[in-house]
């Protein structure tokens, strides 16, 4: 196939990136696997009513993620520069420092939250019966620690991305995802079905692998670079978080414009509602994963291209990722011919779907995947105002506007909203990484 043209060349770091994108396909068919057998499963396992509860309260954990203040995209970039420029010592410096920057981060946040979740009425806050508050509780306590820790050993996966280890990167996750699914479906034959079993099964359990599988890794195959309390150098923050804190507030702003999505859609389209959604978002993100496992070898890729001051390789690359894209379009209508088969005999036997539904989620995918091909390649190179300045500006109108919109037109609402951020995103992408690529870069463009 001729898309496949851009790994002919012998350059090492697109010879890694072939074997990652092979790899990177393996695995994600895998996980893809998992996660449309995991869907049924966990409504087998509760009901459609309690698995939007889900939904809508780990979303609102998952806000956690944010608040690393960009740490680990800033631990990324740096560690791949150091790497570039073989200073192992300075790499393994920023590795220990991180480890132990998250720590006091979220172990702090868990410690707040938890002290918070006292005072919460969650039955209020996601209108549902009174007579579930106490397990919500229980429930949100229980994410709240599980999430905390994913937070803090998570940087596993960051340091095997930032060595441009994709794949391997991958498969921890998909490890805890099969575990996961294995845990429902044990305890759908032992355990009573209840949002509590849920939370160990889909969050605690990828955790503790997650945990075991670090300790396992430094001790063995990346030794060389095991974290270390005597490499811990805390003047290696400030490098960090600089870059960081960009990442920071394109994170936080991120917050306001997607992950407040299933929160109106509960409030407004009751919890039923964000099943739908996710079904459907979930399907189509077929799209954006396919587009990603190609995308994300090349963002450490970038950083060190642009370390070397290698530019013609830099746009050699993005010329051949853009005309891989295109097949988005083709994905998409595939996808949206078979998509009221797959929700029928697969996902969702119980729930009926709209086709309009499908053909805008399936849109909306398609300018995400562009989008991202400017995001991965300008986060690589480092150079993120312009991104940031993007989300700012939509953090601030784009939940009210979601909220509007919603209740007019229901899910479309919320769609309309996130692929005009997406949109955006890629206009103003497109125009920086050409001109960086140029290097005719200069003014805002440049930072």
């Amino acid at each position: 196939m001729r898309f496949l043209n851009i790994f002919k060349s012998n350059d090492f770091r697109t010879q890694i990136a072939k074997k990652n994108v092979v790899l990177l396909f393996v695995n994600k068919i895998i996980a893809v696997i998992i996660s449309f057998q995991l869907i049924p499963a966990t409504i087998g396992f509760v009901d459609s009513s309690q698995y939007g509860i889900w939904i809508a309260i780990s979303s609102i954990v998952t806000w956690m993620v944010y608040f690393d203040f960009g740490l680990t995209h800033g631990f990324r970039n740096n560690f791949a520069k150091a790497k570039a420029k073989g200073d192992i010592d300075l790499a393994k410096g920023y590795l220990s420092t991180s480890y132990v920057v998250l720590a006091c981060i979220f172990l702090f946040i868990m410690l707040v939250c938890l002290l918070i979740n006292h005072y919460i009425s969650w039955s209020v806050i996601l209108n549902v019966d009174n007579s579930l508050n106490n397990i919500l509780y229980k429930v949100f306590n229980l994410l709240i620690i599980f999430f905390s820790l994913q937070m803090i050993f998570n940087l596993l996966v960051t340091f095997l991305l930032a060595n441009q280890k994709p794949a391997f990167s991958a498969s921890i996750v998909t490890i805890g995802q099969l575990l996961s699914l294995v845990a429902i479906y044990t305890m759908s034959f032992f355990a009573k079905g209840s949002l509590v079993n849920l939370a160990y099964a889909l969050v605690g359990i990828p955790v503790v692998s997650l945990v075991i599988i670090s300790f396992v890794l430094f001790k063995t195959i990346f030794k060389d670079y095991a974290p270390s309390i005597k490499k811990v150098n805390f003047s290696l923050t400030k490098d960090i978080i600089g870059l960081g804190s960009k990442f920071f507030i394109i994170q936080l702003s991120m917050l306001f414009v997607f992950q407040f999505a299933n929160f109106i859609i509960i409030r407004i389209m009751g919890a039923e509602a964000v099943t739908t959604y996710t079904i459907v978002y979930r399907y189509f993100s077929i799209i954006y994963i396919g587009m990603g496992i190609i995308f994300l070898p090349f963002w450490s890729a970038f950083t060190d291209a642009f370390t070397k001051r290698e530019f013609s390789w830099m746009n050699e690359t993005y010329q051949k990722l853009s005309k891989i894209w295109i097949f988005t379009i083709p994905i998409c209508v595939v996808l949206f011919v078979f998509s009221s088969f797959v929700y029928k005999h697969w996902l969702a036997k119980n729930l009926e779907i709209d086709y309009k539904l499908s053909l805008a989620m399936g849109i909306s995918m398609i300018i995400l995947s562009r989008a991202n091909l400017y995001m991965f390649c300008l986060n690589g190179i480092g150079k993120i105002y312009i991104q940031m300045l993007v989300y700012v500006i939509f953090a601030l109108i784009s939940a009210p506007l979601m909220f509007y919109l919603t209740i007019i037109w229901g899910y479309y609402g919320v769609i309309l909203v996130t692929s005009l951020v997406y949109f955006c995103q890629a206009v103003v992408g497109h125009i920086q990484l050409n001109k960086i690529l140029k290097n005719s870069d200069d003014g805002i463009w440049s930072k």
